[in-house]
């Protein structure tokens, strides 16, 4: 998950030439802000949390899906 925010910067921002990607991969590590790497760890943990459980991936993508709405069933 971070490293496709990495990738996806470097994609969009590359010239596609050796020396452009090598200027542009630390800027795009740079790029990806501390609330994005959180959030990408706290979904990897409740995927491992759930896998821990014993639940297969049908399973454990329901569990892991966020939560957004209250009042509504889904």
């Amino acid at each position: 998950m971070y490293w496709s925010a990495t990738k996806r910067y470097s994609r969009n921002n590359c010239n596609y030439t050796w020396n452009g990607l090598q200027q542009v991969v630390p800027v795009a590590l740079d790029h990806v802000s501390l609330l994005e790497i959180r959030a990408f760890a706290r979904k990897s943990f409740r995927y491992m949390d759930a896998y821990r459980k014993g639940l297969n991936v049908k399973q454990a993508e329901y569990a892991v899906k966020k939560y957004k709405r209250h009042r509504v069933i889904a």
